[in-house]
C-alpha cells in the first residue's frame, strides 16, 4: 500500500517557478505515520554529475532522504537517469513521481509494481510543518589525527563513523538528566519513561512557560540541543591483542605531514514531534556519520588543491546551518575557516541553481547562517502580530531577518536622542542578517566618529548627546558598508501617503527597513499596506522609543512594533526617508 502524500508549500511555490520546460530534478522527504512529507527538491542542471543529489543529501537534516524524482513534461517515460536516480529510493517502496506540464499543472503519482498511479496531495504550509516537526541538534567536537594525505583522511573518519555506529557511544539531551544508550550498554534510556515522545521531552525543558506565551513567539523553529558522550574505558582483552600483534609486526615508514585539529561536528535531524525516544539513539547516530561525511568532502577538497597535498595551508572546516526563507528547511554547508565568502560565490551560485532560489540577493553567506543568540535582542518582532489583511490592498514587507534596537541598551543612556541611532542598527541588523557584510553593528560612538571623518561633523560632535537624521544615516550606511540609499522628502505628514507606492516598490524589489525623521522623532518602517483605489495607506513601525525589557509580548500588545494609520505622522512636520538600496549577488 502506497503511503499518504503531504507537500511542502515551499516546493510547490518553487516548483512554479521553474523556467524550464526540459528540466528534471530529484524530491526529497521523510516518512511519518504511514504518510510520505515531501520538504525539498533539487534541480539536475550539472550533465556532468549525474550524482548531485548524493552529495546534497549530505547537506540536508538527517531523516530527509531523496524520495523520488521531477520531470516537466507530459509524458511519464523516464529516461536512464531518472531511473537510476529512483533505484536509489530506499525511504519509501513506492518512489514519488512529480509530472508538470507546460501549463504548469501537477501530477504526482507513486511508482507501485513497475507501475505509475496517480495519487492525491495535500499542501502543508511552513506553520503547519512546524508545529509538527522541529530539529534536534547534535553539536561536539572529536579530535581529528592523521597523516595530511587523501587516504589518511579517509581513513580516520570512516574509524569515527565506525565507532560511533558501534553503540559505543550515548547522547545527552542538554538541560536534562535525559541520556540515551547504545546496544553496548544495559539500559537505552535514563531520566524520563522509556515510552515518551520528543513531543513529550520538549514540554518537560520549558514547564513554566505559560502556553499563551509560547504561542505569541516569532516565526523561529524549535531546535533541541543534543551532546554526544564517548567511552571512556577500554577493553582490556583488546589491548593485549593490539599489543602483541604491535611486538609481531615490523613497519617501514616514510617521514609524512600530520593533521592534528579539533574537529566540531554541528549536525541537525528533522524529527517529528511523536518520534519515540527510544528511536531517537539511531537517528542521531546517523546525523554524526553524516556529519562526518560532510566535513570529510571538505577536507579532501582542501587536500586536492594545488599547495595543500602536504598539509600546509589547511583551514579548520566550520559548519553553518541555513534557514531561508523560500527553502523552508536547514541546509548545512561545511566551508574552510577565514576563507571570504567573496571568494566563494561560484559554489554558492551553483547551489542557488540546484536549488533553484533567487540569484538577486545572498542566502548562503555566512552572514545569513541561523543563530540561536542575537545578543538578547528580539528578531523580527512583527512576525507576532496578528494578520489583519484588507481587500484590495497591497502588502509588502521587509524580508528577511532584523534585530529590533532600541532606548537603552548596551547600557547606553540615550533615551531622548538616540532614536535615529538605534533606527540605523536595526538597518545594519537587516543588512549583516542578510549576506551582505561582515561589518559589526555600529555603537553611538561609532557612527559619531564616522562622520565626523567624513567632515560632516565637528570633532566635539563624537562622545555628544546630538540627533541626527536621514541624511546622516544615509552617509553612515555608504562609508561603513558601501550601501548606497535614496532619501525621499515629504513636505508634511499628510503628504506621506503619496509615496507609499514607492515605499511597496522598494520593499519589493530591496526588502531592506526604511529609516525615518520627522521633527524630533526617528523610526524604522518595516512595511505597508497600500489601497490604489483610495490612496490609502498603513504602515508597519518599529518603535526605537521603547525602553522596556527584551519581552515580545509588550512590544506587541503595546504597540512598539504595529500597524499604524496615515494619521500616525504629524500633520505639520516634514519627513525625510532613508531607503537603503541592494546590489544582485549571491
Amino acid at each position: 500500500m502506497s503511503p499518504r502524500l503531504k507537500i511542502s508549500s515551499h516546493v510547490i511555490e518553487r516548483l512554479s517557478k521553474v523556467e524550464s520546460d526540459e528540466s528534471t530534478g530529484c524530491l526529497y522527504g521523510l516518512m511519518y505515520d504511514g504518510t510520505l512529507l515531501v520538504v525539498g527538491l533539487s534541480l539536475e542542471l550539472f550533465e556532468d554529475d549525474k550524482n548531485t543529489y548524493k552529495q546534497l543529501l549530505l547537506n540536508l537534516p538527517t531523516e530527509v532522504e531523496l524520495c523520488g524524482v521531477i520531470k516537466f513534461g507530459d509524458s511519464l517515460t523516464m529516461d536512464n537517469q531518472l531511473k537510476d536516480i529512483l533505484k536509489d529510493v530506499d525511504i519509501t517502496d513506492n518512489p514519488l513521481v512529480i509530472i508538470i506540464n507546460k501549463e504548469k499543472d501537477m501530477k504526482a503519482h507513486f511508482l507501485v509494481h513497475d507501475k505509475f498511479e496517480e495519487t492525491q496531495y495535500e499542501v502543508l504550509s511552513a506553520a503547519e510543518i512546524q508545529k509538527q516537526f522541529l530539529y534536534v541538534r547534535l553539536n561536539t567536537v572529536l579530535p581529528l589525527r592523521c597523516e595530511a594525505t587523501i587516504a589518511g583522511v579517509k581513513n580516520v573518519m570512516q574509524n569515527k563513523r565506525k565507532k560511533i555506529a558501534s553503540g559505543q557511544v550515548s547522547f545527552h539531551v542538554q538541560g536534562t538528566s535525559v541520556y540515551m544508550f547504545g546496544v553496548a550498554s544495559d539500559v537505552a534510556l535514563t531520566g524520563i519513561s522509556n515510552d515518551a515522545t520528543v513531543s513529550e521531552l520538549v514540554d518537560s525543558l520549558s514547564p513554566e512557560q505559560p502556553a499563551k506565551k509560547k504561542k505569541q513567539s516569532s516565526n523561529t523553529v524549535e531546535i533541541v540541543p543534543v551532546n554526544l558522550v564517548m567511552k571512556s574505558t577500554r577493553d582490556i582483552l583488546s589491548e593485549k591483542l593490539v599489543k602483541t600483534a604491535v611486538k609481531m609486526m615490523t613497519t617501514q615508514r616514510k617521514p609524512a605531514f600530520c593533521i592534528s585539529m579539533p574537529l566540531r561536528v554541528d549536525t541537525l535531524a528533522m524529527i517529528h514531534r511523536s518520534t519515540k525516544l527510544l528511536e531517537l539513539y539511531s537517528v542521531l547516530v546517523e546525523a554524526t556519520c553524516r556529519a562526518l561525511r560532510l566535513l570529510e568532502t571538505g577536507l579532501v577538497e582542501q587536500l586536492g588543491q594545488e599547495g595543500i597535498g602536504d598539509g600546509a595551508g589547511l583551514r579548520l572546516p566550520e559548519t553553518f546551518h541555513f534557514l531561508p526563507q523560500e527553502l523552508g528547511h536547514f541546509l548545512t554547508r561545511v566551508v574552510p575557516k577565514g576563507i571570504p565568502d567573496e571568494s566563494m560565490e561560484s559554489e554558492r551560485r551553483a547551489l542557488h541553481e540546484l536549488l533553484n532560489l533567487p540569484t538577486d540577493r545572498p542566502l548562503f553567506r555566512r552572514g545569513n547562517a541561523h543563530a540561536d543568540n542575537h545578543g538578547g535582542r528580539l528578531i523580527n518582532p512583527h512576525e507576532a502580530i496578528p494578520s489583519q489583511p484588507r481587500s484590495d490592498s497591497v502588502v509588502a514587507l521587509v524580508r528577511g531577518r532584523y534585530a529590533y534596537h532600541h532606548y537603552l541598551q548596551d547600557g547606553a543612556a540615550d533615551d531622548g536622542w538616540g532614536c535615529a541611532y538605534r533606527s540605523m542598527q536595526t538597518i545594519f541588523s537587516w543588512f549583516r542578517y542578510q549576506g551582505y557584510t561582515t561589518v559589526d553593528i555600529p555603537t553611538h560612538r561609532d557612527i559619531q566618529k564616522c562622520l565626523v571623518d567624513i567632515g560632516d561633523k565637528p570633532s566635539s560632535f563624537v562622545g555628544s548627546k546630538q540627533w541626527i537624521g536621514s541624511t546622516e544615516v544615509m552617509f553612515c550606511l555608504e562609508t561603513l558598508l558601501g550601501v548606497q540609499s535614496r532619501i525621499i522628502f515629504a513636505n508634511t505628514g499628510a503628504e506621506m501617503s503619496l509615496y507609499a507606492p514607492e515605499l511597496v516598490h522598494h520593499f519589493q524589489k530591496h526588502g531592506s527597513p526604511i529609516m525615518i525623521g520627522g521633527g524630533v522623532l526617528a523610526h524604522t518602517i518595516i512595511g505597508v499596506d497600500y489601497n490604489p483605489a483610495t490612496s490609502e495607506a498603513r504602515y508597519l513601525i518599529l518603535d526605537p522609543h521603547y525602553t522596556g525589557a527584551e519581552d515580545l509580548t509588550t512590544v506587541v500588545n503595546k504597540g512598539w512594533c504595529g500597524w499604524k494609520n496615515g494619521d500616525f505622522w504629524n500633520k505639520t512636520a516634514h519627513y525625510n526617508l532613508c531607503l537603503p538600496q541592494t546590489k544582485p549577488c549571491v
